[in-house]
């Protein structure tokens, strides 16, 4: 990764920005940030990217003659924004019918959408644990490589038998994957999420 000259920006934050939208996302970012008292579109947003980069290796668009197109910046843009991290008012310009779009970060909001986003993991993994712990699971032994289970009402409608080849179905030992999912649950509670 080339990211090492942005030392400036907050950990977490470059890491999400990383995992929603690559690289790009990181310097959208940083515009985002440097333009904090001032409005800018998704056109400067790309002007400004070509010219921090102009003498450097790094090309976004390398099956392309040009180092960074506009719809790459609103895409990641649009990614941004759909992660609750960025906002935009749009304006038609008189003269050509266009909207233009201007920008601006929520990146404040990073800490309340970490928070929210682990409290869904966790929901989810609560939810599967309890299917887990609540059901006994049959397989075929002959059909492993497809990996169907089946609950116990499900096995208890097909007779016990495999529906594709009639190989009797056998439980299925899921304390592993409870295990798993009790590990899971109990590592995302030890996460912290402060942005400070």
């Amino acid at each position: 990764m080339r990211l090492s000259h942005i030392k400036d920006l907050n950990p977490f934050l470059g890491s999400f920005l990383y995992i929603i939208g690559g690289e790009i996302a990181i310097y959208v970012g940083m515009e985002l940030l440097k333009s904090e008292s001032k409005d800018i579109t998704d056109e400067d947003i790309t002007e400004n990217i070509k010219e921090s980069i102009r003498d450097t290796d790094i090309d976004f668009e390398p099956d392309d003659s040009e180092i960074l197109k506009l719809n790459t910046v609103r895409k990641t843009l649009y990614k941004l924004y759909s992660e609750k991290l960025a906002q935009f008012r749009r304006i038609r310009d008189k003269s050509t019918g266009w909207f233009i779009y201007y920008w601006w970060h929520e990146f404040d909001l990073l800490e309340e959408i970490l928070l929210e986003k682990k409290s869904l993991n966790e929901g989810k993994l609560r939810d599967r644990l309890q299917f887990e712990q609540n059901n006994y699971f049959f397989i075929c032994k002959n059909c492993q490589e497809s990996n169907i289970k089946y609950n116990f009402d499900e096995a208890f409608e097909l007779n016990f038998r495999c529906p594709k080849c009639g190989s009797p179905l056998e439980a299925q030992d899921n304390q592993g994957i409870i295990i798993f999912l009790k590990n899971k649950i109990a590592l995302i509670q030890d996460i912290k999420m402060s942005i400070d």
